[in-house]
């Protein structure tokens, strides 16, 4: 039930990002969400929960990749870890409390 609230809430923040960059980039507001599939757009939510290692010195992580999606909303915290690929050079990712971070994927770019 919680996460049912939840997915509604970040459905309603992708339809106003997707309409804001609509509007951003000079056509009508419902321009992208229809380009990605409208009222038909699937959304999927991904929780996922990292326990501290007892020997960071074997964490992995996540490989390099981009996300096939159109856009990606990802509620960070403070573990530090995520980084974004601009010009060549990774950059970490800053934690900003109560923020998301808003990705654009491949779909869009």
């Amino acid at each position: 039930e919680c996460n049912e609230e939840y997915t509604k809430y970040l459905v309603d923040v992708v339809d106003k990002i997707l309409g804001a960059l609509s509007e951003g980039l000079g056509v009508e507001r419902n321009t992208l969400k229809n380009a990605v599939g409208g009222e038909d757009l699937e959304y999927m939510l991904k929780i996922n929960y990292y326990p501290p290692c007892p020997r960071p010195d074997l964490t992995l992580g996540v490989v390099q990749h981009t996300d096939m999606s159109s856009l990606t909303l990802l509620v960070p915290n403070e573990v530090q870890g995520l980084q974004v690929f601009k010009d060549g050079i990774w950059f970490d990712a800053k934690y900003i409390p109560n923020a998301l971070i808003v990705h654009i994927g491949d779909q869009i770019e």
